[in-house]
């Protein structure tokens, strides 16, 4: 296995990862053998509703649960934990680490981080949960306890298809992400469906402006190459975000990769538990008197901006005044003084020694999250537009039904 794996685990990987690497090389029988593994956080989960997540799956799968939180005294995760506890026999790995065989379900390795002296710091929140999952996983790849070189991450609202796991990697992959379908009661319907038109409107926008990063970032959704994974340093400890930024600085080292299938289920749910995601934005377009009216999407006008601008960077480098490449463009002349961006060509110039490292370097500092903050600063410009007003992106072909909208939508987010 990649040294760069090993390096990951002796530096930088979370203590449980660690704890229990010196834990099998003293003893790497004390698991057997399984062909993949899949890691989800819990915090205030139902138990019934977590067993649903692997249900579909082959029994050859080791399911890593962090059982989190950063709340004391929080009795509904600690009780989850105590009832996985109850259906098991359980043999003790490391101080927090459990192994869990079931006879009829799936074996499983359980992770304490929501009692006393183990609850996680709120700042760290989610992103620290799948950090220590994600990292369980690296090490049990590493000592070929999990045979298939590949970390599946999902979360427990979510429901997994008998094929979950039979998308290759293929060479170059740093992950790969799943398409998707939120369900819920009628209630929830026309909600969900906005909002996951929202979700697709702008991933494909993103593409069809000629961005390698417009992918979808949902946590659940995602399939880890650890060589990749362990490249950039692991999930960054956040309470929110942590699938976008994991995905930012994949996308740096090599392909996040869309595939056609398997699609997996998401149930939607009114959260507040983070401060942006599904839950929110379910909750924002329930409160509007309105939804089909009042919701708003992106101008299609910013991603037209957006292909203009990034189609440009294949002539900079031969180009001795940039500005003339963005001068017919007001807004993006603007936008290309004020981000610094001027600056930035001049500075990468002078310090790079070939065309295909200056073009990289553009791409790599005009990421994800550049790409995201240029879309809110263009928005500032361009109004935001009712649901009517995304036909006239010209990545949107005519449809009948708002349905039939997403689905092409879906479409233009393939790889």
């Amino acid at each position: 296995m990649s040294k760069v794996i090993e390096k990951y685990l002796s530096l930088y990987a979370e203590s449980e990862a660690r704890d229990l690497l010196d834990v099998l090389n003293i003893d790497s029988t004390c698991l057997a053998c399984y062909e993949h593994c899949l890691v989800i956080p819990a915090f205030q989960e139902n138990f019934e509703d977590l067993l649903k997540v692997w249900r579909n799956l082959t029994k050859d799968v080791l399911i890593i649960i962090v059982v989190n939180s950063y709340l004391i005294d929080d009795f509904r995760t600690t009780d989850l934990f105590d009832q996985f506890c109850r259906q098991s026999s359980i043999k003790k790995l490391t101080q927090n680490i459990f192994f869990l065989k079931r006879s009829l379900e799936k074996d499983i390795l359980l992770v304490d981080r929501c009692h006393h002296s183990t609850i996680i710091p709120r700042r760290n929140g989610v992103g620290l949960a799948r950090k220590i999952g994600a990292d369980i996983a690296l090490s049990l790849i590493l000592k070929r306890i999990v045979l298939e070189p590949k970390i599946g991450i999902t979360d427990a609202d979510v429901r997994l298809p008998p094929t979950y796991f039979e998308p290759k990697m293929k060479p170059g992959d740093a992950a790969l992400i799943y398409p998707f379908k939120h369900f819920a009661g009628n209630d929830l319907k026309q909600e969900i469906l906005l909002y996951e038109i929202s979700m697709l409107y702008y991933s494909a926008g993103v593409k069809w402006s000629g961005s390698p990063y417009g992918f979808t970032t949902i946590g659940s959704l995602i399939i880890l190459n650890p060589e990749h994974y362990s490249q950039v340093r692991g999930f960054p400890k956040k309470s929110a975000g942590e699938d976008f930024y994991l995905l930012n600085k994949l996308a740096k080292v090599g392909n996040i990769r869309s595939t056609k299938r398997p699609i997996i289920e998401i149930e939607a749910r009114l959260s507040n538990r983070v401060p942006f995601g599904t839950g929110p934005a379910l909750a924002k377009i329930r409160g509007l008197n309105e939804p089909f009216e009042d919701y708003t999407f992106y101008s299609p006008q910013i991603f037209i901006d957006l292909r203009f601008f990034l189609r440009a960077f294949s002539q900079i480098w031969e180009t001795k005044d940039v500005t003339l490449l963005y001068r017919s463009k007001p807004n993006l002349d603007r936008y290309c003084q004020e981000s610094g961006f001027y600056s930035l060509v001049e500075q990468r110039k002078k310090g790079t020694k070939s065309v295909t490292a200056f073009n990289r370097c553009l791409h790599e500092w005009f990421d994800a999250l550049k790409t995201l903050r240029f879309i809110h600063r263009m928005r500032d410009l361009y109004p935001s537009v009712r649901i009517i007003g995304i036909e006239d992106a010209p990545f949107v072909d005519t449809y009948d039904t708002l349905e039939e909208l997403r689905e092409q939508l879906a479409k233009r987010c393939l790889d």
